[in-house]
């Protein structure tokens, strides 16, 4: 399988998904673990594990919570 490269319109997605506690294990450690060149990309990817680590269960997510993860991929879409 080709993996698509992860720029930030795609890394937005992942963190919408995960804002719905709808990610896998594969996504997490693709997109989660990985760490980014882009300084945005990366500031974001762990503002997202840190929001989405307060939780054991993903699904459990505040609305608080949810809201700023859709602001971060908000975020990313509109400056790239």
């Amino acid at each position: 399988m080709i993996l698509r490269a992860i720029d930030r319109n795609l890394l937005a997605s992942f963190i919408e998904y995960a804002a719905n506690g709808s990610i896998t294990t594969a996504e997490w450690e693709r997109f989660a673990v990985n760490h980014y060149g882009d300084s945005l990309m990366e500031s974001t990817r762990v503002e997202c594990v840190r929001i989405l680590c307060k939780r054991l269960n993903p699904r459990a997510l505040d609305g608080e919570d949810r809201d700023e993860l859709y602001n971060l991929a908000k975020m990313l879409r509109e400056s790239g």
